[in-house]
């Protein structure tokens, strides 16, 4: 009979948390950019840009840089795990481009609500 591993032992190991971080990465990286392109285009200077880099279609090209250099450095920790420092080193990079992504949108987000604000209360 094969034992079974109880929930401490695994909340305890730090591999195990490791993991788990890489694949949210992964996967925040992912949905990420498919919730980019699902989202309104607009063309400037030739290239369809979503509607909320529409004034600054360079950090369109920068927030997709980091979330790809994101993407690619989690999975590589993902997939190198017999090599503990190249791991650490693949993961901290992941999470640092994936943090610089989250900062940029959020940049965009505040510059857009700033040129495009909502009223709170419409008075006709």
């Amino acid at each position: 009979m094969k034992a079974v591993p109880s929930e401490s032992s695994l909340q305890e190991n730090p591999h195990f948390r490791s993991k788990d971080v890489g694949l949210l990465i992964v996967c925040v990286s992912s949905m990420a950019v498919a919730i980019f392109m699902v989202l309104p285009h607009e063309i400037v200077d030739g290239r369809p840009v979503p509607a909320l880099f529409r004034d600054r279609p360079t950090l369109y090209g920068i927030f997709l840089f980091f979330d790809l250099c994101a993407f690619l450095g989690t999975l590589g920790s993902l997939l190198i795990q017999h090599k503990a420092r190249i791991e650490r080193f693949c993961r901290v990079i992941g999470l640092a481009f994936m943090l610089s992504a989250l900062v940029l949108v959020h940049y965009a987000i505040a510059l857009w609500s700033l040129i495009y604000p909502y009223p709170l209360i419409c008075f006709d």
